[in-house]
């Protein structure tokens, strides 16, 4: 009666979930949702820890040199002139880059200012270093503005100490949570890095954008480091420094110049390590590639609907495995492309979403659960109503499909009222759950009948079984009257008057017996017989039907019986009308049905159509041995009449005549 596309629907749903979910972590992954998790996850996976070039050296402004050169802001700038001249005294073994990451921006001593850049004037490897600047501006290109960042100052070496030798600047990106993972190149070509200023001096570095993501070589003090005082004092040979990038710079937390960085959240690494770092990496071309975002989209993408498809479409139990399996294998894929290709895919918010997408469809299962074992419980509803009715009308041949034709004409009746609701000739209308709701109460609305007898419920006439007893006995009396004539004992006409009065009634016995009702003639008949003591006062007395007074109130106790079967039973909100509907279907408008005797405000239009439904086919079935089916015209002309008489709905007969009578 009731079928749906549940399959079919339930694999759209899949695929589409799984397209949504697929492009909603494919864009979390290109977008970097979450970005500070994304962060973590990255630098925890994408490392490089093999070494800085060995060629990079660093002298360190340490704790060892401050404590015997004294704080900083009271040095001589002749310390760094002397380090210069030693590093460089011997030809053979002096260094091909010296970085000095020290800001020599003002002026202490004219003296000693002058010598230190006639110092690095006479040497033509010293790379100074700066610090830029920053501010935005409003521009304007045709009709469009943006705001753009430019450089506002620059807090370069003294005018003097600038002209003897190039400088870059040593500002470093902080990313959001201060972690520095990124590297100026150059912003122009008067405003160079530091550390690519170095590496260009070197190499013919590739040309790079204004920042780059750099790959850690080494993680904070990994670096070889010598003490700048030992160097001054003669305690380290030149040779060490032949050929090498040789940075100098700070090397002690009291001088305020170390950062975080993504390869080792325990401590920070000083400026100049960071610095090392950033040559080795445009030496060693160590910068995350960039891919475009539409094959990252992809590779998540096919790999997010792979995932997910798998996981809707199997048990529980494999999709934990391929949860694994998934995560693994593409952190390990991941991996690989970075370590061959240094690039990096979206980590988090795609593992993320792996895990997210497990648990909804652990949800997603379990709603599927639900409604599969909600459907087996309606099967098994809807089953076990159909064995009731089966179950009933086995039991006579005089009903056999009395429910079931109820239950198909109600719904038959709704789906047509729907119809004149869409033209909007009707008021009402009905969901599919009341058309469920309708169907079942129609299909459990006898099931009182299992208690009632079946020599009540089969009774085909007024006598019954009792027929053939009365005949007998009348049959025995004219006998005893033709001996009484013979004997004597009772005088002939008399007795042949008897015997024609019994006769009379043996012939239309057949007449009597049945359900119609009985013309005045014929109860004459039937008194005369009482008068003569011939039959008692018993079922020959029905004056419509078959059943006498004691076994109508038997039939009519089957809806009671009705109600209490399905009181046991339990329907659940959804088929929450359905016990009531049932055991009502013989209540009348006017409060003079049975058995509860309820009146319209308590019946609702669900339970009228059954009502009328019931009376309907009841009046055109060709099964019942009481009476002769009423045509249909008929059967609606008797429909009208209980209508006037107030104890079926009106409206519901008219519905029901224009469904099922076309003259």
């Amino acid at each position: 009666m009731f079928t749906n596309n549940t399959d079919k629907i339930k694999k759209i749903i899949t695929v589409i979930m799984c397209l949504i979910f697929s492009a909603a972590v494919s864009f979390a992954g290109i977008i970097g949702i979450p970005q500070r998790l994304e962060n973590y996850g990255e630098d925890y996976l994408y490392r490089k820890l093999d070494g800085i070039s060995e060629n990079i050296k660093i002298i360190g402004i340490d704790d060892k040199t401050l404590d015997i050169l004294g704080p900083y802001s009271d040095w001589n700038r002749e310390y760094f002139a002397d380090l210069i001249n030693i590093l460089n005294e011997d030809a053979e073994n002096r260094p091909e880059i010296i970085g000095i990451d020290i800001i020599f921006s003002g002026t202490n001593n004219s003296d000693e200012d002058t010598m230190l850049a006639e110092t690095v004037a006479g040497y033509d490897n010293i790379i100074l270093a700066s610090v830029l600047e920053f501010d935005n501006r409003i521009v304007r290109e045709g009709d469009n503005f943006y705001r753009k960042t430019y450089v506002s100052n620059e807090y370069k070496p003294y005018d003097e100490l600038a002209a003897a030798a190039e400088y870059g600047f040593t500002n470093s990106l902080n990313d959001s949570d201060g972690i520095v993972r990124k590297a100026y190149s150059l912003i122009d070509e008067e405003h160079k890095s530091f550390a690519y200023l170095i590496a260009s001096k070197i190499s013919d570095i590739s040309p790079y954008s204004i920042n780059e993501e750099i790959i850690y070589s080494t993680i904070p003090g990994e670096i070889e480091t010598v003490s700048m005082v030992d160097v001054l004092e003669g305690n380290v040979n030149p040779s060490y420094f032949k050929d090498s990038i040789v940075l100098i710079g700070a090397y002690a937390g009291g001088m305020m110049d170390s950062y975080k960085v993504p390869c080792d959240y325990s401590k920070e690494m000083y400026g100049i390590e960071l610095e090392a770092n950033r040559i080795s990496a445009f030496l060693n071309n160590k910068v995350v590639n960039d891919i475009p975002e539409y094959a990252v989209f992809i590779i998540i993408f096919v790999f997010s609907l792979f995932f997910c498809y798998l996981i809707l479409t199997v048990n529980i139990k494999s999709s934990i495995l391929i949860l694994a399996g998934f995560e693994t294998g593409y952190i390990l894929l991941s991996y690989l492309i970075f370590r061959l290709f240094s690039v990096k895919l979206p980590l988090v918010a795609v593992t993320l979403g792996f895990v997210i997408a497990f648990i909804l469809s652990l949800l997603y299962k379990y709603v599927e659960l639900l409604r599969k074992r909600q459907a087996e419980t309606q099967t098994m509803l809807f089953s076990m109503a159909e064995a009731f009715a089966e179950a009933i009308e086995g039991r006579t041949p005089y009903n056999a499909n009395h429910t079931k034709n109820v239950a198909k004409r109600c719904v038959e009746m709704l789906d047509y009222i729907n119809g004149l609701h869409k033209e909007g000739k009707s008021e009402y209308h009905f969901s599919k759950a009341d058309k469920k709701q309708l169907y079942l109460a129609a299909m459990l609305h006898d099931v009182g009948k299992m208690d009632v007898p079946l020599e009540v419920m089969d009774k085909p006439t007024k006598l019954g079984t009792k027929e053939r007893e009365l005949r007998d006995r009348l049959s025995i009396i004219m006998l005893k009257l033709q001996n009484d004539i013979l004997s004597g004992e009772k005088d002939k006409t008399d007795a042949e008057k008897e015997m024609e009065k019994i006769k009379r009634f043996i012939d239309n016995l057949g007449a009597f017996n049945c359900g119609r009702p009985l013309k005045d003639e014929e109860w004459q008949i039937i008194s005369d017989m009482e008068d003569g003591s011939y039959i008692e006062k018993d079922d020959i007395h029905i004056k419509a039907g078959t059943l006498s007074d004691s076994e109508r109130t038997v039939m009519q106790s089957h809806v009671v019986y009705t109600d209490k079967i399905l009181s046991h039973m339990t329907f659940g909100d959804e088929y929450r009308n359905v016990r009531a509907m049932a055991s009502n279907h013989h209540e009348l408008l006017n409060g003079k049905g049975y058995p509860k005797h309820i009146d319209a405000d308590g019946l609702d239009v669900m339970t009228r159509i059954l009502t009328v439904m019931d009376i309907y086919d009841s009046l055109i079935a060709d099964d019942r041995p009481y009476k002769k089916p009423k045509p249909v015209n008929v059967a609606f002309d008797i429909l009208d009449e209980e209508a006037k008489a107030g104890k079926v709905d009106p409206v519901i007969v008219g519905y029901a005549r224009e469904l099922y009578y076309t003259e």
